[in-house]
């Protein structure tokens, strides 16, 4: 009863691919940025019932040749929790989650595999998946895509983008404890923005995505549900948050499944971290911006510090310079949107999908209102402490490759 459409995916033999990366380069400026360009999310694939007529369905994520990942309920019988019955010829199977509850909307993933392998081009490419990490850092923002209901009540006939922070979810279940409260886990989180811009009926079963500092693109989140809408109860509340299944926790399953189905499967993830190497400036005291600018000059970028082998790395860099004793810039900044702190270098959260903090006892702390820029070593050491951007102080470069 299943049809697959990988954004019009042929079959072929399946030639190698690095997850998460765009083929088409070219950009077209679009307004308000909801239409996507072809090629821009070449691992979305579509979802339809065959029968009794083609109906689209859902949307999902190509994350290998051979396999789409998308939600439970998308391809499970009406009002039960057993997978349908693929009948389409390109597709061999039907993996919904074992524990898949449809009254409670547990464990809400599920696996398509394809008879045949997936020919990777330009317009077909597999996405990343995350690491089995840490907690996701609250105020990422993700990318959503989907074919689903625009807010004219209509299927979009192009594939649309929206972008989506991700909040905790005290805030998310404080937001509409009736939609919520009881049924939000830790193996969910909720996104968006409540402003109109959200993921609607029919975008079921796709991605949140994130695009990390090497370029790559990694789903981070499935399409779960959202509240009804108070005019339409079987229509979408775009004034609310989306839940998603958060994929980094489903990790084990996930390998488990494709390893049992093909031992010989290639999982893809990201892009490794390239090596980074810190230039402490310490010839010149400048502002944050300054500071910035001038290691951009040389191909740098201002210090991002992201794990503790990092910390481990520009100490050393410290310690061998001409003057080891602080404070130096590093490149984070919360200018526009106090309290969320991201590297200036990348836009990443400060923390992002390492949960890596390394504050000063007390810190940040705003004083004066004013304090919006990272520095380190004011009181030895390598900890973090917000200060004036103004301020005027030496700083520290990373060159990465």
């Amino acid at each position: 009863m299943l049809l697959l459409l990988g954004l019009f995916a042929l079959f072929g033999d399946g030639s190698s691919a690095q997850c998460g990366v765009r083929q088409i380069k070219t950009r077209h400026l679009l307004t308000n940025g909801y239409e996507t360009q072809v090629g821009d999310y070449p691992w979305h694939t579509a979802i339809f019932q065959l029968r009794p007529k083609p109906i689209y369905v859902c949307g999902g994520t190509l994350i290998t040749a051979k396999v789409i990942v998308t939600s439970a309920h998308c391809v499970t019988m009406p009002g039960q929790s057993k997978a349908r019955k693929p009948e389409e010829r390109a597709l061999a199977q039907v993996i919904p989650h074992e524990t898949f509850s449809l009254n409670d909307i547990q464990d809400d993933i599920a696996l398509l595999v394809t008879k045949d392998t997936v020919r990777f081009d330009d317009y077909v490419q597999p996405a990343c998946l995350p690491s089995r990490g840490p907690q996701l850092a609250v105020s990422v923002i993700g990318t959503v895509v989907g074919w689903g209901y625009t807010e004219g009540k209509r299927v979009a006939n192009v594939l649309r983008a929206a972008t989506a922070p991700i909040v905790s979810h005290r805030q998310c279940r404080e937001s509409n404890a009736a939609a919520f409260g009881g049924i939000l886990n830790d193996n969910m989180f909720c996104a968006g923005w409540r402003n109109g811009t959200s993921p609607c009926n029919g975008d079921s079963g796709g991605g949140l995505f994130v695009r990390g500092a090497s370029g790559s693109w990694t789903l981070l989140g499935i399409v779960a549900f959202s509240a009804s809408g108070a005019q339409d109860e079987n229509f979408c509340s775009t004034s609310d948050y989306t839940v998603f299944v958060d994929v980094a926790k489903y990790m084990v399953w996930l390998r488990r499944k494709l390893m049992r189905r093909d031992p010989g499967t290639r999982v893809c993830g990201p892009q490794s971290e390239l090596p980074k190497r810190y230039i402490v400036q310490n010839g010149r005291n400048v502002t944050f911006l300054e500071a910035w600018r001038l290691c951009q000059g040389v191909g740098h970028r201002l210090a991002t510090i992201t794990n503790a082998e990092d910390s481990r790395l520009i100490a050393e860099a410290i310690k061998a310079s001409s003057n080891s004793k602080g404070p130096w810039w590093v490149g984070g900044t919360d200018l526009g949107n106090e309290g969320m702190f991201v590297w200036i270098s990348t836009n990443q959260p400060v923390g992002y999908g390492t949960g890596y903090f390394d504050y000063s006892a007390g810190q940040p702390d705003n004083a004066g209102g004013r304090e919006n820029c990272l520095e380190i070593g004011r009181w030895g050491g390598v900890g973090w402490n917000d200060v004036p951007c103004d301020w005027n102080q030496r700083y520290i470069c990373e060159h990465v490759g």
